[in-house]
């Protein structure tokens, strides 16, 4: 379960008349013992409640409406938003209006509320306006709780996406749009009712205690619509209806993503992993074969690649995980294959600490899934097996049969590209859906996929934001097998030529005798090796193309270079 922060507005919803009820107290003890994070966020001016043996169990507190924030293992305050302007407080009490000062804001009442609204259109600065039940506050531009509380969470290594809100009035509606799930009391104002995901049965604190006790304290959350700001477009079934995949499903929950070789399942992914940068997410994507480095052209993303000397320790990568909200792609293409195991496992290690702690990452991918953990085991799965139950991750195969058992069985997702290999059939149909017709998932077409769940949904995926570059690393870094250069020959023999990567292709293309050119042009060698060897179907299509054309000559080789050249460009783009 990922919703693990929570936050309290404090007068009408924790506290009744200045006081919060011993049962709710005892309530937040017990939910600080199980590990969930307390924050107070309140309109009051700052140090104006006297929180007693509470205070201790809040990491921080919003208070003034979210001018003023408290950090509790610091002690620091920050004013992010500045103070209310010296001139406006004058002019405010020249008009009449009585005021209430606290560090960075000024209060007042309803009554005065004309008063207020004349003076700050005569003043023609900039202030911020907000009410509740009867108290009009006037505030530094920008200010809300709900801003306060995430500048706050930022300051102690939290996020939004974890948050859940309780909140009675107004001023608690920035709140509640800023979390995950929002939570109105039953006394609340109308408008917060409307936008709150539940709303409880009793008024104040105790309905507050009353949710707490039928779902936080229980260890889990209600189900509810989920936010369609934070679902992910996946594409369109077959009749047009979007189809959404919640960002919170996938961090609470967790995913198989299945298919054959060439099949689409990677690109899938990096769809999902776009959209959930783009709703506030974090993700970890382990990545064997290069299939998300270009994710990092989008903002946000970072991607770490190496070998046995250069690639980041495993504590290094989860300290940059810690420090800021920042997604990591762990390109491992370099790495020996046979040392991989060992890293992943002491990153997993390593990041369970971060997720008990910051409930960070909300999303790890694991591609090429069954090599780190296979059925008979591995130091690897030693380190996931406990962490399952919590949710967020993902794992990438074409072979969900060669997966050990706890991984299968913990699933709660599914999305599957054309599947073929009949003991991989057979396990996907054990865990999807009894009623899932094996034939039906080799005839998967090229550019769909079904999603699995509740029901089974077929799809065309969404337009990705960056296009998806398979092995991208292989273009630059290190050579292709032998068995897949690129070998230069004639009608007669071979040249002694080869080339290992596209760089290498296009170092040769300016100087390569024309009776080659002409006889790999001839028999689309080119377009064969972009598509066979580097996995590059748009290179392939614009090298066909260039057949249709029937250049001769040097006109031939210089659309060659022309073309080559403009997509090697496009690729180093992306690194």
């Amino acid at each position: 379960m990922h919703r693990r922060v929570l936050a309290f507005d404090f007068d009408g919803t924790l506290a009744e008349n200045g006081s919060v009820p011993p049962a709710l107290q005892a309530a937040l003890e017990r939910l600080r013992s199980m590990g969930y994070i307390l924050f107070l966020a309140t309109g009051r001016r700052f140090g104006s409640i006297e929180l007693g043996p509470l205070s201790h169990l809040f990491a921080g507190i919003v208070w003034e409406n979210g001018a003023v924030l408290y950090h509790t293992a610091t002690e620091e305050i920050y004013l992010p938003f500045g103070s209310v302007d010296s001139r406006l407080k004058e002019a405010l009490k020249a008009a009449g209006v009585p005021l209430e000062s606290g560090q960075a804001i000024v209060s007042t009442w309803t009554p005065h509320e004309e008063t207020v609204w004349r003076v700050l259109n005569e003043w023609g600065g900039e202030a911020a306006v907000a009410y509740n039940k009867g108290a009009v506050m006037i505030m530094p531009a920008g200010t809300s709780k709900g801003a306060g509380l995430e500048r706050l969470l930022g300051i102690c290594g939290y996020s939004p996406r974890n948050l859940v809100a309780f909140g009675d009035g107004e001023n608690d509606l920035s709140l509640l749009e800023l979390g995950e799930f929002g939570v109105a009391v039953a006394d609340a104002v109308s408008s917060l009712k409307a936008v709150a995901d539940l709303v409880s049965t009793r008024p104040g604190p105790a309905g507050v205690l009353e949710v707490l006790e039928a779902y936080w304290l229980k260890g889990f959350t209600p189900s509810v619509p989920l936010r369609r700001e934070r679902q992910i477009l996946l594409g369109q079934d077959e009749t047009g209806n979007p189809v959404y995949l919640p960002g919170a499903a996938l961090a609470g929950g967790n995913l198989g993503v299945f298919g054959d070789s060439g099949s689409g399942k990677s690109w899938v992914t990096g769809l999902l992993a776009e959209g959930m940068r783009h709703a506030g997410y974090q993700s970890l994507l382990i990545d064997p074969e290069g299939d998300f480095k270009g994710l990092r052209a989008l903002p946000g993303i970072v991607a770490l690649e190496g070998n046995e000397k250069s690639l980041p320790a495993p504590a290094l990568v989860v300290a940059l995980l810690e420090m800021g909200n920042v997604t990591v792609v762990l390109d491992l293409c370099a790495y020996r294959v046979n040392h991989r195991i060992e890293y992943v496992a002491d990153l997993l290690r390593a990041l369970r600490s971060l997720r008990e702690r910051k409930f960070r990452p909300h999303w790890i991918v694991l591609e090429e899934a069954q090599h780190f953990f296979p059925p008979n085991g591995s130091t690897a799965s030693t380190e996931l097996v406990p962490m399952l139950a919590a949710g967020g991750w993902a794992f990438v195969s074409y072979r969900p049969d060669r997966l050990a058992h706890p991984v299968l069985e913990k699933l709660n997702h599914c999305l599957l590209t054309r599947l073929t290999e009949p003991e991989a059939v057979q396990t996907v149909c054990h865990i999807v859906s009894p009623v899932l017709e094996e034939k039906s998932l080799a005839n998967i077409s090229r550019g769909y996929a079904w999603l699995c769940g509740q029901r089974l949904v077929r799809l065309r995926p969404n337009a990705r934001r960056i296009p998806h570059i398979r092995h991208l690393y292989k273009y630059f870094d290190t050579p292709l097998p032998a068995h897949k250069r690129f070998h230069f020959r004639d009608e007669q023999d071979f040249l002694g030529l080869e080339a290992a990567s596209l760089f290498e292709f296009l170092q040769i293309l300016p100087d390569l005798p024309m009776k080659s050119l002409v006889y790999h042009q001839a028999r689309d060698d080119f377009a064969k090796w972009a598509d066979g060897a580097l996995g590059d179907e748009e290179l392939a299509a614009h090298l066909r193309k260039l057949a249709h054309r029937q250049l001769q000559g040097e006109a031939l080789r210089e659309a060659l270079l022309q073309r080559v050249a403009n997509h090697h460009l496009e690729l180093q783009a992306l690194r």
